[in-house]
């Protein structure tokens, strides 16, 4: 083989114009040898299949650490709302003993009056004159949250004994409709 004549050589002329096409045929029509063929559609599945198992396995730990910290917090309110009633529960027991001796200390006879007993008094009396007010406040939220829940428990009732029929009655709809 004279590297000079290269006239006996014929360069193969491109069958496409198109530089993709012709990458395309070239790289298709000279596999090497099945040992040596690279099978890129497999490679690439395998790898979709290991990215969506690692996708899937951090999807399951996040829902995980998410139910964990939601059930955290619902036990902490719970207990929260369990130590708020019972607060609330001694607090009335000792807003009734305030009333008993406040009522006490109203018919007690004093001895010696003066600014003490006057300065006395009259905190009492406006300490108890906002107790009675907060209380009616209190007392105001109290009645209204109870008929609320009387009113939701009273639909539920009868959306339990007549279904969907209850629910979705024309008599139903204007009370039950928003704003």
């Amino acid at each position: 083989m004279d590297p000079l004549n290269t006239s006996k050589k014929k360069k193969a002329l491109p069958k496409f114009e198109n530089f993709i096409e012709a990458f395309k045929d070239n790289g298709s029509a000279q596999p090497k040898s099945p040992s040596e063929a690279f099978d890129f559609e497999s490679f690439l599945k395998g790898q979709e299949a290991r990215v969506r198992t690692q996708e899937r396995q951090r999807f399951d730990q996040v829902h995980h650490e998410e139910q964990v910290i939601f059930s955290r917090q619902n036990q902490e309110t719970k207990l929260e709302i369990e130590t708020l009633q019972i607060e609330i529960k001694k607090l009335a027991k000792e807003v009734g003993g305030v009333m008993v001796e406040a009522e006490k200390t109203a018919f007690q006879a004093v001895v010696n009056p003066g600014d003490y007993h006057k300065n006395l008094f009259k905190r009492l009396l406006s300490l108890l004159q906002l107790a009675r007010k907060k209380i009616s406040e209190g007392k105001n939220c109290l009645m209204l949250f109870n008929h609320r829940q009387q009113s939701r428990s009273a639909y539920w009732t009868g959306v339990k004994k007549g279904g969907t029929s209850f629910m979705l009655s024309s008599d139903r709809t204007v009370a039950t409709q928003a704003g």
